[in-house]
């Protein structure tokens, strides 16, 4: 399926009462995909292509390339593998291409993804010249396959193991009988057994095409799996399942059995932060302190020799200035088929990051991080895969996370329970609302209410609580882990330091809360239970909650609170017509660059009229509203709560 559907859905069950005392009310799960029809994710292709056939799925996501492929289910992703043969590959799982279970979705058994090559001349090759093609040309398909579900215990997971009664197959395609034929099979298994077997990751499939029937110009292959649901006893839990990670599938003539190496040197995981916590932070808060002391960068040689590979990465600001570069020089790699072991060398393995941002803290900016791999002498087989990119983001907001959920997050189902994760501040900042990606459940069982707190903290846990929004939330889901953003009723100042921000249940439910493995916050991550903090030990990963904070005003914060501006809104509760004012009129809001905007208890904007003495809301239902009013040139932010009844 697509991954702009698909990693909602991609999240194996591990919701699970773990045999660990102190760790039982931490919960990890699946999400329920959210359903998106703007994505066209099958192709239809006439070409015919010529051999060889190549795809390792290293420059680009979600759909298969429609030159090669035609897709019914299959997304390509960097995000769920384990140590793929090299960065990027094709997943197929139990969701159709609209990111829903198929409609015969059932425990027994059922038909999933399927996904297609376009036609490939298998009569003839044509460069450099037209030669016909028999079975005496040695024509093998071979591919690598991994399992879902990760390697090593259950709480390092990502994705769901095939069970016994799964399967994945691949097809080929007789132009002669206009039938699709089997040849190969594998039932479910886990990466665990694979490694046990061999000491890799994955298994090497390598078939040959001898039958006369396939060498035609309108060959084809394809790979579909069946799958089959678990028996979960909620809603909640019955989701995603059985994913198989593809990669690396080349199609050529003069090919052997066991040649299971090529002249590729490449990298293996998708690139990073330079920052040693975030993934992206304030301009406000960055310090030269918050740069990483390394990076971990993982490099493969896929040839059955050593080879002399060259790495670099270079920084550019936005406006496309190289600020910084690093050139680790020649190293020797040697070939993972005989080492196991991916590069070492600590110049390209590890390489430095002896330098520091730069750039004004009161504006936001970005830099263009580009990694490269390149071979030192020779020809590289394939040089798609040498090259990997990260954005390094300083606007108004903390992330730990990279923005995919592989799985989902929260607490086990007890009322008034609270979720926590941790911020540092370099400096006090305001806190004005907090972005939250919550998985989409089947049938909306995630909808439940929940309040957003904040927390000052003592070594290291919460504290004592310091905001706690009036009106209950509810969970919304905006799209591929899009964001919800959700106002406090109230701007918050926090101090230099440490904060908590959690999300506290209403009632004995649980929430499922984005979860992105390949980061790793873990240590900022608390529960409570009956006024009881625990920290989180055991499962890696960071939650995908996010904190916005306001622009530093210009004047100090006691200057602020001295000044005592007040949003006066009258008459309150209202049917209509309300009238507003400031406390200090001619002072600090003595202009009309205003902007004020009417947020419900969802944290929905539902109305922004600009600034005006009067306003008419009675086109607003009967409630509870928040006003904030923003100087557009100082950011300085002040609210006043609202009730409508008519």
């Amino acid at each position: 399926m697509n991954k702009n559907i698909k990693y909602c859905f991609l999240l194996i069950i591990l919701f699970v009462l773990l045999p660990f005392a102190g760790q039982s009310q931490f919960k990890l799960t699946d999400a329920y995909p959210i359903n998106n029809n703007t994505i066209n994710k099958k192709s239809k292709s006439i070409n015919r292509i010529s051999l060889p056939f190549i795809d390792d799925f290293s420059n680009y996501l979600d759909i298969p390339n429609p030159s090669l492929w035609e897709n019914s289910g299959a997304w390509v992703n960097t995000d769920y593998p384990f140590l793929p043969p090299t960065i990027g590959v094709l997943t197929l799982d139990a969701l159709n291409s609209e990111g829903q279970l198929y409609s015969l979705a059932n425990s027994t058994g059922f038909s999933a993804d399927t996904i297609s090559s376009c036609y490939i001349r298998l009569d003839s090759t044509l460069v450099p010249n037209k030669i016909p093609l028999t079975p005496e040309d040695s024509i093998f398909l071979s591919f690598y396959v991994q399992p879902g579900g990760g390697y090593g215990p259950i709480w390092e997971s990502i994705g769901s193991t095939p069970s016994k009664k799964d399967s994945l197959v691949l097809q080929f395609y007789s132009k002669e009988d206009n039938i699709w034929n089997s040849v190969w099979k594998t039932q479910g298994l886990s990466i665990d057994s694979i490694y046990a077997k061999d000491s890799v990751y994955w298994l090497y499939v390598n078939i040959p095409i001898t039958e006369s029937k396939y060498f035609s110009n309108s060959f084809r292959f394809r790979f579909l799996n069946y799958a089959s649901l678990d028996n979960n006893p909620s809603y909640s839990y019955v989701s995603n399942c059985d994913q198989w990670h593809i990669d690396y599938v080349y199609l050529n003539k003069d090919r052997k059995y066991d040649d299971k190496t090529t002249r590729d040197i490449a990298f293996v995981n998708p690139a990073y932060s330079l920052l040693k916590q975030y993934q992206a932070m304030p301009a406000i808060q960055f310090l030269q302190s918050d740069m990483a002391d390394t990076l971990s960068i993982k490099i493969v040689n896929l040839a059955d020799t050593a080879l002399i590979s060259t790495y670099r990465y270079e920084v550019k600001n936005s406006n496309n200035v190289v600020v910084h570069s690093y050139d680790g020089g020649y190293e020797n790699i040697y070939p993972y088929i005989k080492t196991k072991e991916f590069q070492t060398i600590s110049n390209h393995a590890s390489p430095l990051v002896s330098f520091a941002y730069e750039f004004d803290n009161n504006a936001w900016t970005y830099f263009n991080i580009t990694h490269v791999v390149k071979q030192g002498v020779g020809t590289d087989n394939n040089a798609l895969n040498d090259t990997i990119r990260f954005r390094q983001t300083f606007e108004n907001y903390f992330a730990y996370d990279d923005g995919t959920a592989e799985n989902g997050f929260g607490l086990e189902p007890i009322k008034n329970s609270n979720l926590a994760v941790g911020f540092d501040l370099n400096v006090s900042d305001t806190l004005m609302a907090v972005d939250i990606y919550f998985n989409s459940t089947y049938e909306d069982a995630n909808q439940k209410p929940f309040f957003i707190c904040v927390w000052n903290s003592l070594n290291g846990q919460p504290l004592d609580s310091i905001y706690h929004s009036y009106a209950y939330l509810t969970p919304e889901t905006e799209g591929l882990n899009q964001y919800k953003r959700y106002y406090l009723e109230r701007p918050v100042i926090l101090p230099q330091g440490e904060s908590f921000i959690s999300i506290q249940t209403k009632y004995n439910d649980y929430l499922n809360v984005g979860f992105d493995r390949n980061t790793d916050a873990s240590s900022k991550i608390f529960g409570n239970w009956a006024n009881s903090w625990e920290q989180n030990t055991l499962f890696k990963g960071s939650l995908m909650i996010r904190p916005y904070f306001g622009y530093k005003s210009i004047i100090g914060l006691q200057e602020i609170d001295k000044q005592e501006t007040t949003l006066n809104i009258y008459p309150n509760p209202t049917n209509g017509i309300l009238n507003i004012s400031l406390s200090n009129q001619g002072n600090e809001f003595s202009n009309s660059s205003y902007d004020l905007r009417i947020v419900n208890m969802m944290g929905k904007e539902v109305y922004r009229p600009g600034f005006k003495n009067q306003i008419n809301v009675s086109n607003l239902a009967n409630g509870v509203y928040i006003l904030y009013l923003t100087n557009k040139d100082t950011k300085q932010t002040v609210t006043q709560k609202l009730i409508i009844q008519k």
